[in-house]
This record gives structure tokens, sequence and C-alpha cells, in this order.
């Protein structure tokens, strides 16, 4: 494993984890097929309850043992709950094949792990399936399921669709992540340490009881033996069997398909099911914040809580770029915990969840929220590219801009896309110096205040000097200081530019939408003019009297994403003023 990068200018905020807390009980339970899944339980006061109480669900593939310090359980504990954790099938302790993530076979598990936590004694007969990332994903997917215990769920900070919010945004193969995840991933389910020592439980039993918290035994396995023989054949994928995915509807060298791995992919059991969400995500976070939205507005019967903050990928970090000398996140992790413990409380009571999204406005230090997406009272503002590096009311007269790119650019360490590798909040800084190796283009200062909410969306008349470009693009900021701050981007691979029928596709993916399929890819001639037309991801923010706005364009991002362009040079004309390129953005006085 390689080290992650320490940026000398980014400090994080120290997550400073609780000791691990063992859990109470621990055992296997089988599955219709007969594969065991691992188990732990954790109750309030160590002891299964007197009275009969609410089960929280966390289905995980980083080890079971983790839910024993993770804070947001451990708050839920508090309260009096009691919280299950289970490695995932052919995950970690977990018997049974891992051929790809979140398989149909472990999908259906969840009805079974349900039915079995719903009928405990201790039970009230009511689950509530919650978790971060992965674990985000799996409950996300259980609210499809046809489990009669399951009341609602937590996904937080959740890939709704696999495909476009985190391994092929815009049909750019986020390659970092993938490789350094799935590597990683796969040393946790063959027990291998992750940390650096020299331990391999697959191969040497004896070494398993270093490896908790990454792996535990049950408690009837004292010896390990049992834990030592769910690691064998596990059949787990290598992160090459991603790599060469181009399309959403492509096979992987494993024989699935990345969209299968998906909620949006179960988006008909999802509101079948019309089970009550408290959705999480962030605009500071990969694509989070699009799944939040996009699972909103594909499922409007769905009772759904939506809460998009400035937070790194796990809520314990405040990323707002406009607020650089106060790390804390919002909401505070004691309002947190709060808003969770409130949910959870308010479904146990069977009491109605409203529709509704509460969002952070970067710059605007405030929450702010909305029956719609996005809120009412947004207009589409058209800004025309124009000469001179401009983005005018009007356009202008007909004309190309012309710029050799540099395919050694890149958006930093600590982008909102490398916080899922690393761990570290996204923090962009100052991007003047970085936007001069870009082709930029500014508005003219705003006149009042105003509020952007939704995504923007750039039409980009351009052509390019290979056959397979891909543009990299910044929304931004500038200060009358010059100071350059981040907003949000977009990245797209030209091939994929057929804008597809809403109607067509599994799920609401806002304007400009995109197929991602084989079928609909269009083949690039160099030099040839094309009209590429694509969504940046959903941001809002409050833009102030003084400020520019400026869209900065470039054809790579080195530190994740795979380059493109054939591996030789390029050069992109963009097209301005009369015909040329647009930008749209949804805007509103700030009140």
């Amino acid at each position: 494993m390689t080290t992650p990068p320490q940026p000398a200018d980014l400090v994080p905020k120290p997550w400073s984890l609780p000791p691990v807390r063992r859990s109470d009980m621990s055992y296997y339970i089988a599955m219709r097929d007969g594969v065991e899944i691992a188990l732990n339980l954790y109750f309030p006061e160590h002891v299964p309850p007197a009275t009969p109480v609410l089960t929280l669900l966390a289905q995980t593939r980083y080890g079971r043992a983790g839910a024993g310090r993770e804070p947001r359980l451990l708050a839920l504990l508090a309260r009096g709950y009691v919280v299950a954790s289970v490695d995932t099938r052919g995950s970690t302790a977990s018997f049974g094949l891992r051929r790809t993530e979140l398989s149909p076979e472990q999908q259906a598990d969840t009805e079974e792990i349900v039915a079995h936590l719903a009928t405990r004694p201790w039970s009230n007969g009511k689950v509530i399936a919650i978790g971060s990332s992965y674990l985000a994903d799996t409950a996300d997917m259980a609210t499809s399921r046809p489990a009669p215990g399951l009341v609602g769920a937590i996904p937080m900070q959740a890939d709704f669709d696999v495909y476009q919010h985190l391994f092929y945004p815009g049909g750019v193969t986020n390659t970092g992540f993938i490789i350094d995840w799935g590597l990683r991933t796969r040393q946790m389910d063959l027990a291998q340490s992750i940390d650096g020592l020299d331990l391999d439980g697959r191969l040497r039993r004896e070494d398993l009881p270093a490896l908790f918290p990454q792996i535990q035994p049950v408690d009837a396995d004292l010896d390990c033996s049992k834990l030592h023989a769910a690691l064998q054949d596990k059949q787990r994928w290598w992160p090459q069997d991603w790599l060469g995915v181009s399309f959403r509807d492509d096979l992987g060298a494993n024989g699935y398909r990345l969209f299968a791995s998906s909620p949006a992919s179960a988006l008909a059991g999802i509101r079948r099911e019309r089970k009550p969400v408290q959705y999480w995500g962030s605009w500071m976070d990969a694509g989070t914040a699009d799944s939040a939205l996009a699972r909103f507005l594909s499922a409007p019967e769905v009772p759904m809580e939506v809460w998009i903050t400035p937070n790194d990928h796990g809520n314990m970090t405040g990323c707002d770029p406009f607020i650089t000398d106060d790390r804390t996140p919002r909401p505070s992790t004691e309002r947190l915990l709060e808003l969770i413990g409130s949910f959870v409380e308010r479904v146990d009571r069977g009491e109605s969840v409203a529709r509704v999204v509460n969002y952070w406005v970067l710059g605007g230090n405030e929450f702010r929220k909305s029956p719609t997406w996005p809120p009412p009272g947004m207009t589409q503002r058209i800004f025309s590219f124009a000469a001179g590096g401009k983005l005018a009311d009007e356009p202008g007269p007909a004309g190309v801009d012309r710029k050799d790119i540099d395919l050694t650019t890149s958006s930093g360490p600590s982008s909102r896309w490398a916080g899922q590798k690393w761990g570290l909040p996204a923090d962009y800084g100052d991007r003047a110096e970085p936007d001069a190796r870009l082709m930029t283009y500014d508005s003219e200062p705003m006149s009042a205040d105003m509020e952007l909410a939704g995504m923007p969306v750039l039409a980009l008349e351009a052509a390019a000097q290979s056959s397979d470009p891909a543009f990299f693009v910044y929304l931004e900021v500038v200060a009358p200081d010059g100071c350059v701050t981040f907003l949000t981007e977009g990245q797209f691979r030209a091939i994929h530019r057929k804008l597809a029928d809403p109607a067509g596709l599994p799920y609401d993916q806002g304007p400009a939408p995109h197929s991602y399929a084989r079928a609909d890819a269009l083949e690039i001639s160099p030099g040839q003019r094309i009209r590429v037309e694509f969504a940046l991801s959903s941001i809002a923010a409050r833009i102030k009297s003084g400020h520019r706005l400026r869209i900065a364009i470039g054809g790579a991002d080195t530190h994740m994403f795979e380059t493109y362009s054939n591996g030789g040079p390029e050069r992109f004309n963009v097209f301005c003023g009369a015909g040329g390129s647009t930008l749209s953005l949804p805007l509103r006085p700030w009140l």
C-alpha cells in the first residue's frame, strides 16, 4: 500500500475514535443456501433488554467489529437500542463468494437477517438499517426488499449509482479509487493486515487474533478454526475486474455490471416499499450529494429527509471552501447525533417523515430547507463564452479560443474524490495558480448577493486534437482580491455526449442526462467540432456582490482519474460567441 499524501497546507482535524467495544454476543446465522453470515450484537447494558426495543442493523464489508467503535452506533446504543452488525456475504468473517459487491445473493440475505433480528425475544419487531459509505449502500438497498420488520433506513454518504457517482463520474475512470479501495478491501477480506504488519490470517490461523478489529471470530470459535475456514476460496474480485469498464452496461471481467451493485438499480423496489429514510450527502464528498438528490427526485412517493452538508466522507470535518479557519463539521457532531436519534425515535413511534431537503449553503454559513429540488424561485441564467476569457450575458461575435492542454494537471491530493481514497477532508485552496494552466472564463462581478442551488449545466462547443478527449471543468468564485474559491466540478468523456431521453433512464439524472451505454457512444474525429452538454455536480452556494463566477477547463486530473486523449498531446478549440459554448446556472436573489 502507498502512503497517503500529506499536503503541507492541509491539517486535517484528528478523528479520535473511541476504544473498541467488544460485542455482547456473536454467532453465525445460516442463509437459505446454507452460507453462514457472522453477526455481532451490542446491548445497551451488555445484556438483552427486558423491554423489547428497536434494532439498528449495520451490514458492512469492513469488519463487523467496527460497529463497536462507530460514534453514531454507540450514541444509539446509549439511547437504549440494540445494535447489530454483520459481515456481508464473502467479506471478512462470513462464508460465501465475493465476486462482486452487493451481489444478488447478498441483497437477498437482508430479508433473512432482518427476519432473524425482528423475532428475537428482546426485539419489538422493528429494524432500521444504518450506515455510512458502503454500509449506506447496503442500508439503501435494504429498503427495496420485502422485509416486513424493516421500518426505515439511515444511509449516510451513499453511492446511489456506483458507476456515475463514484467509479466512473461522467464516464471517466476513477482509477485512483478503484485500485486503492479494491486492493485494500481485498486485503481485509482475505485477513491480510492493512496497517503494514506481517499478518496473514488466511495462511496462518495463529495470526487471526491479532487482526481484531479488522476481523473477529464468533464467540464459540475459540481457536479461530471456523474463521480460518471462512477465509478459504472466497473467489474475491480484483480491481482489474472493473478497470476495463467504459460503459454503464458493460460487464466487468468478473461477469457483473457495476450498476447492479447500485441502489438505483433497485429503484422499483424502493418505490414499492416506501420505507422512510434519513439520507445524508455532502457537496464536498465525491458524488454523495448527487446520490441523495437523485434518489429524492427519483422516488417522489418515498418519505425522505435529506441532509446535504459541507463535510468530509466521515462527517467529522467541515470542508466549506469559504471557511478556511474552522474545520468544525456542520452540523456539529452533537447535532448530527441528535438528528439521527430523533429520526429513529419518530420512526419507532410510527410518526410520518416529511419529504424535505436540508442543505448547507457554501459561503452562506447556514442550512436551508426546501420541499423540492432545486428550491423554489430558482431561474436559469445563461452565460455565453465570449472572447477574452469572458462569461457574458449576451453572446458576442463568433470566435474560437485555442489552447495546448497540459495533461499533467490535477485538482490536488485532497479533492472531493480523494477523500474516499485517503480519508482526508477536501481542500482545494486558492485555485488562482492551478487555473493559470487551464482555460478560464470569468463573468462580470455580481451586482447583488445571489444563491446558487442546483446543477450547473455546461454546453461546450469544442474540438480536440485527439479522438478521445475528456473535459475536466471547475466552477469557481473569484473574489475582488483575486482569490479563487472552488465551488463544484464535472468531468466528462466526450464519447458519451449523446443526450438521453430521461424516460429511458433507470432514474432521474437531472438536466442534460446521458445513458453511458455502449450503443450510444459517438465517435470523434480529430479536429471535429462537437457539442458536449453535461451537468456539473450539484451545489448550493452564496455568490456575494462584487465577486465573479469562473469556469476553468482542463483535460486531466492525474491524482485520481485516468488520462485520455489517446495517450498523446491534446489541444482544445473552444467556440465562443454566437452559436458557441454556454453555462446555465440556477440562481435566485439571496434572501
